[in-house]
């Protein structure tokens, strides 16, 4: 009787746990939005020897809004999905074990994403939108080219941050 009250507190304290990361992934990806939303829209300037038609312009300065919104909606659809097999009463413990392991790895690159890309944009860069899985890392930066030094400073963050070697994380530069 003891050890079954002491799972059960140990899987409430678990899903409360769960839950407050979740809220509180919520409630910064809804600031970080808001605060998106209101600022100045920067039209990016095209090089005057290549002008850029109005739709190749508006494509360009929606790529990093675009991959948020896409990357937030395919973890949304596999958050459910964890839920669902997670609360259903036909799962085996094994696997309801599995799926909240994989639903607090999944909020936790989800706040390492955001991390990432605060404090690249806090070095200077305009944007950036930072790509988390399977032991990997994509960053990509707006700038028309990084060099050694910008992928050195980049490669230092993420490593210190996310703790991924510099050998599996790329760092993409896009206009």
């Amino acid at each position: 009787m003891f050890r079954t009250i002491n799972l059960r507190r140990s899987r409430a304290l678990g899903l409360v746990l769960f839950a407050a990361i979740v809220a509180c992934l919520i409630w910064y990806i809804a600031n970080k939005r808001a605060e998106f939303l209101k600022g100045p829209v920067a039209v990016p300037k095209a090089p005057v020897d290549a002008p850029l038609s109005k739709a190749a312009q508006a494509a360009e300065s929606d790529y990093f809004a675009d991959s948020r919104i896409e990357r937030e909606r395919q973890r949304s659809q596999e958050l459910e999905r964890l839920r669902e097999i997670a609360s259903s009463p036909n799962t085996d413990d094994q696997v309801k074990k599995e799926a909240n392991q994989r639903l607090l790895a999944l909020t936790q690159e989800a706040a390492k994403e955001s991390e990432v890309e605060y404090l690249v944009k806090a070095r200077g860069y305009d944007d950036a939108v930072a790509f988390i899985g399977n032991g990997a890392l994509v960053v990509v930066i707006r700038a028309r080219e990084l060099t050694q030094l910008d992928v050195a400073r980049v490669s230092d963050i993420v490593t210190r941050l996310v703790g991924i070697k510099p050998e599996d994380m790329r760092v993409i530069a896009r206009q």
